[in-house]
């Protein structure tokens, strides 16, 4: 299983970048001295493959005093979640962020700018300098293939957070570091162009020994639907495109879906029949009753999401606590026969809920005290212990259930309701939800938009699904926390500070911000 990212210290050339800072440039001539001696044998190029798949987990600084797990990016600042914790100066910069009144000088923004570039530079030189490994020839292309996909699952994350970001597809020299930003367009061009060279050489999933973790064609797949779908505000065009893709997937009959939505982020679940990429962790030592998972994250192996969202009165955190619209949103939901939706009581824990023989309560020092708290990726205290602050859980990055809402969406927008209605049909009849008849393109996309929101809640989606639909303003402004919203600027976050002074100017600063 490729559980974890470990890689070995005589990869220096790919362990020294950290952001855009010149003093990591100036150990290039090292670096060229251990790039002369390395990539030769198959040992070699996996290993440094290892080293470009490792930021892809990373949630916190090594010293782990900074966070920024995907979830406060993309739930705390939509209307499915707020901050949590114990108070508003707990991670206090998100309190800011959610209500739109931050700037760039958050070092929980520097932080996945530095994690993704990370990862950019470390894809380049596998990309660079696998070539003259003395790997066998199917190897080689394979390698490199995963190493676009990385590339381009981080620079997607960038133009997500972002917007126009610097592209970067080959290893830099000093002299070539005087970086701008790229056009966003032009980001996504590069993206969707290596994402097509990946898939054309990664294999289906379940061909290789080892490949948990690993990309594969339907991950490629899959991921370029997803920054196609990404695009179609600025052009509709591609809609045609995230269908085509969508379907790739689909008809590959590589995927379904989980029989029990309950169980699709269950440790017991990670790469199975749901799951399409997910980012591997690894827990700490093991002990008595099962792991000890308080060695907070060693090496970025572990998570912090187990920790982070169990409740305060049962050991965790608090953070990423559902809002009482999601609940609403949730309970005029019902089934066929007339039941709560189950992906309810899978998505948000109530007060005095049960979980894994666990009671649920409120805690008053939450902020703000919703009242709920987040039930995916929530593991039993007798399987992995108390603290999981080095936590067990893969982070589902695309499963089958958002390709098929990828493909509803799309068909409604191509004037296909017909075939929408299909794909909608499979999501919805796995929790026993009455079928939809509406063909109406305005009122499906509607709901299609609103299926979204159930499937994939707190999963980090939420807030870029609505940047991209164009209602973040709309939808943000009509809350409490989003009040501060300005249209045209808050559909993206700053720019680190420290990366504009580090570029001394070029590097320009999102418009709206200090």
């Amino acid at each position: 299983m490729f559980k974890t990212y470990n890689f070995t210290c005589m990869l220096i050339a790919l362990t020294l970048m950290a952001g855009c800072k010149k003093e990591i440039l100036e150990k290039e001539p090292l670096a060229k001295v251990v790039d002369a001696n390395f990539y030769k044998s198959e040992e070699d190029i996996t290993q440094a493959l290892s080293a470009a798949y490792d930021p892809i987990g990373w949630e916190s600084n090594p010293g782990g005093s900074i966070y920024a797990n995907p979830f406060f990016f993309g739930d705390v600042v939509s209307d499915d979640a707020r901050k949590g914790g114990n108070g508003i100066s707990d991670i206090g910069n998100f309190h800011f962020l959610e209500t739109f009144t931050g700037n760039g000088s958050y070092p929980e923004l520097l932080l996945p700018w530095q994690r993704y570039y990370t990862g950019i530079y470390r894809a380049n030189q596998v990309i660079t300098n696998v070539p003259r490994s003395e790997a066998p020839q199917g190897v080689k292309d394979r390698i490199i293939a995963e190493a676009k996909f990385l590339r381009a699952y981080y620079h997607f994350e960038l133009v997500k957070l972002y917007g126009d970001v610097p592209l970067i597809t080959k290893v830099l020299t000093p002299e070539e570091y005087s970086l701008t930003r790229t056009p966003k367009a032009d980001v996504y061009a590069q993206i969707e162009t290596d994402l097509s060279e990946a898939a054309a050489v990664l294999p289906h999933k379940g061909v290789l020994n080892n490949q948990d973790g690993r990309a594969t064609k339907g991950a490629a797949w899959a991921l370029l639907a997803r920054v196609q779908m990404y695009q179609t505000l600025a052009n509709p065009s591609k809609w045609d495109q995230v269908l085509t893709n969508s379907e790739l997937v689909i008809n590959s009959l590589k995927y379904d879906l989980e029989d029990n939505y309950a169980d699709i982020h269950s440790v017991s679940t990670e790469h199975g029949i749901e799951s399409i990429f997910e980012i591997n962790h690894s827990t700490g030592i093991a002990g008595a009753g099962g792991t000890d998972n308080s060695t907070w994250a060693e090496g970025n192996e572990g998570t912090f999401i187990n920790i982070m969202t169990r409740g305060r009165s049962n050991g965790g955190w608090g953070f990423n606590v559902p809002t009482l619209d999601l609940l609403a949103a949730f309970q005029v939901e019902k089934t066929t026969a007339n039941a709560e939706d189950p992906r309810l009581a899978a998505t948000i824990i109530q007060n005095g809920d049960m979980v894994h023989g666990e009671a649920y309560v409120t805690d008053a020092t939450v902020y703000p005290n919703t009242g709920l708290y987040s039930r995916k990726y929530i593991e039993p205290i007798t399987s992995y212990g108390l603290n999981q602050s080095d936590g067990p859980s893969n982070i589902r990055v695309i499963r089958f259930a958002d390709v098929l809402l990828m493909a509803a969406e799309a068909a409604n927008e191509l004037n296909n309701p017909t075939l929408a209605l299909q794909y909608l049909k499979r999501v919805r009849d796995r929790v026993d939800m009455p079928e939809i008849t509406e063909t109406d393109k305005t009122l499906l996309r509607t709901i299609i938009w609103n299926e979204r929101r159930l499937e994939l809640a707190l999963e980090g989606h939420r807030f870029f699904d609505l940047v991209r639909q164009d209602r973040a303003a709309t939808v943000m402004k009509a809350t409490v926390e989003g009040s501060n919203f300005d249209e045209g600027v808050h559909e993206v976050f700053p720019i680190p500070q420290v990366e504009i002074e580090l570029s001394q100017g070029r590097i320009k600063q999102n418009f709206g911000y200090n």
